[in-house]
């Protein structure tokens, strides 16, 4: 399973690890997806999605 949010399509983001020392290696950031329960012209559907996303949603 990739880790993308099936409604924005928001997946891995770069960045960096920083040490004590400040020195800086690359490192991915992994999208907070979650499990949730969408309705679609009246259907009911799950998909993975985002937490931003699945907030947006519920103010809707």
């Amino acid at each position: 399973m990739s880790k993308v949010c099936e409604i924005c399509g928001k997946g891995k983001m770069p960045g960096h690890k920083v040490s004590h020392s400040n020195r800086k290696s690359n490192r991915q950031y992994e999208v907070n997806l979650q499990t949730t329960t969408i309705t679609v012209d009246g259907k009911e559907k799950q998909v993975k999605a985002c937490t931003k996303c699945i907030k947006t949603l519920n103010k809707k």
